[in-house]
Protein backbone atom coordinates (compact mmCIF):
# COMPACT_ATOMS: atom_id res chain seq x y z
CA UNK A 1 0.00 0.00 0.00
CA UNK A 2 1.23 3.25 -0.93
CA UNK A 3 1.28 6.81 -1.59
CA UNK A 4 2.58 7.96 -4.80
CA UNK A 5 3.63 4.26 -6.07
CA UNK A 6 7.23 3.85 -6.70
CA UNK A 7 7.48 1.12 -3.65
CA UNK A 8 10.97 -0.36 -4.34
CA UNK A 9 12.24 -3.58 -5.05
CA UNK A 10 9.74 -6.54 -3.80
CA UNK A 11 11.44 -9.61 -1.81
CA UNK A 12 13.14 -11.93 -4.44
CA UNK A 13 10.45 -14.76 -3.47
CA UNK A 14 7.82 -12.30 -4.17
CA UNK A 15 8.82 -11.24 -7.41
CA UNK A 16 9.62 -14.97 -8.72
CA UNK A 17 6.17 -16.01 -7.28
CA UNK A 18 4.32 -13.27 -9.01
CA UNK A 19 6.17 -14.29 -12.12
CA UNK A 20 6.11 -18.03 -12.19
CA UNK A 21 2.73 -18.27 -10.66
CA UNK A 22 1.34 -15.68 -13.06
CA UNK A 23 -0.25 -13.92 -10.37
CA UNK A 24 -2.42 -10.66 -11.07
CA UNK A 25 -0.83 -8.67 -7.77
CA UNK A 26 -3.01 -6.22 -6.48
CA UNK A 27 -1.44 -2.42 -4.31
CA UNK A 28 -3.85 0.46 -3.14
CA UNK A 29 -2.58 4.19 -4.15
CA UNK A 30 -3.84 7.52 -3.11
CA UNK A 31 -2.01 9.30 -5.96
CA UNK A 32 -4.03 10.95 -8.19
CA UNK A 33 -2.98 8.02 -11.21
CA UNK A 34 -3.57 5.38 -11.71
CA UNK A 35 -1.91 2.22 -14.14
CA UNK A 36 -0.34 -0.47 -14.33
CA UNK A 37 2.78 -1.11 -12.64
CA UNK A 38 2.11 2.39 -10.97
CA UNK A 39 3.32 1.09 -8.06
CA UNK A 40 5.71 -1.72 -9.29
CA UNK A 41 5.82 -3.15 -12.24
CA UNK A 42 4.64 -6.87 -11.41
CA UNK A 43 1.41 -5.05 -9.85
CA UNK A 44 -0.94 -5.46 -12.88
CA UNK A 45 -4.16 -4.52 -10.30
CA UNK A 46 -3.97 -1.50 -8.76
CA UNK A 47 -6.69 0.53 -6.94
CA UNK A 48 -6.96 4.28 -6.19
CA UNK A 49 -8.30 5.18 -3.06
CA UNK A 50 -8.53 7.50 -0.29
CA UNK A 51 -5.66 8.10 2.00
CA UNK A 52 -7.48 6.56 5.33
CA UNK A 53 -8.67 3.52 3.26
CA UNK A 54 -4.96 2.72 1.65
CA UNK A 55 -3.77 2.49 5.44
CA UNK A 56 -7.18 0.51 6.33
CA UNK A 57 -6.10 -2.11 3.04
CA UNK A 58 -2.41 -2.38 4.73
CA UNK A 59 -3.75 -2.93 8.15
CA UNK A 60 -5.65 -5.73 6.76
CA UNK A 61 -2.93 -6.98 4.48
CA UNK A 62 -5.30 -8.04 1.75
CA UNK A 63 -7.36 -6.00 -1.02
CA UNK A 64 -10.40 -8.56 -1.58
CA UNK A 65 -11.86 -7.69 2.25
CA UNK A 66 -15.01 -6.99 2.60
CA UNK A 67 -14.52 -3.97 5.09
CA UNK A 68 -18.54 -4.33 6.10
CA UNK A 69 -17.87 -7.98 7.42
CA UNK A 70 -14.23 -8.87 7.79
CA UNK A 71 -12.26 -7.65 10.46
CA UNK A 72 -9.15 -5.83 9.87
CA UNK A 73 -6.99 -7.03 12.46
CA UNK A 74 -7.22 -7.81 16.03
CA UNK A 75 -6.82 -5.46 18.88
CA UNK A 76 -4.34 -6.24 21.80
CA UNK A 77 -6.72 -8.09 23.65
CA UNK A 78 -6.85 -10.33 20.76
CA UNK A 79 -10.55 -8.76 20.04
CA UNK A 80 -11.86 -8.38 15.92
CA UNK A 81 -11.02 -5.18 14.77
CA UNK A 82 -13.61 -3.58 12.17
CA UNK A 83 -13.23 -1.06 10.03
CA UNK A 84 -15.94 0.73 11.36
CA UNK A 85 -14.18 0.61 14.69
CA UNK A 86 -11.22 3.24 13.45
CA UNK A 87 -12.97 5.44 11.26
CA UNK A 88 -14.22 9.09 12.49
CA UNK A 89 -17.60 10.04 12.48
CA UNK A 90 -18.71 13.18 11.25
CA UNK A 91 -18.34 15.08 14.18
CA UNK A 92 -14.55 13.83 15.27
CA UNK A 93 -13.44 15.46 11.47
CA UNK A 94 -15.64 18.57 12.10
CA UNK A 95 -13.98 19.10 15.40
CA UNK A 96 -10.38 18.68 13.76
CA UNK A 97 -11.53 20.79 10.48
CA UNK A 98 -12.95 23.84 13.16
CA UNK A 99 -9.33 23.76 15.27
CA UNK A 100 -7.09 23.51 12.22
CA UNK A 101 -8.59 24.74 9.29
CA UNK A 102 -8.72 28.77 9.13
CA UNK A 103 -9.12 31.46 6.89
CA UNK A 104 -5.92 32.88 7.76
CA UNK A 105 -3.60 29.47 6.14
CA UNK A 106 -5.88 30.22 2.55
CA UNK A 107 -4.37 33.91 2.77
CA UNK A 108 -1.05 33.56 3.58
CA UNK A 109 -0.57 30.77 1.04
CA UNK A 110 -2.20 32.15 -1.79
CA UNK A 111 -0.91 35.96 -0.76
CA UNK A 112 2.82 34.92 -2.52
CA UNK A 113 1.35 32.32 -5.16
CA UNK A 114 2.55 34.52 -8.33
CA UNK A 115 5.87 35.16 -6.40
CA UNK A 116 6.87 32.77 -4.43
CA UNK A 117 8.88 30.72 -7.29
CA UNK A 118 11.69 32.38 -8.24
CA UNK A 119 13.24 30.07 -10.93
CA UNK A 120 9.68 30.11 -12.00
CA UNK A 121 9.19 33.99 -12.53
CA UNK A 122 12.86 33.92 -13.78
CA UNK A 123 11.64 31.43 -16.85
CA UNK A 124 11.62 33.75 -20.06
CA UNK A 125 8.30 33.44 -21.86
CA UNK A 126 6.67 35.15 -25.08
Amino acid sequence: MTCIGNSGNLPAELDDAIINGDIVAAAVLSGNRNFEGRVHPNTRANYLASPPLVIAYALAGRCDIDFETEPIGKGSDGVDVFFKDIWPDRAQVEEVVQAVIKPELFREFYANTLTRNQRWNNLEAP
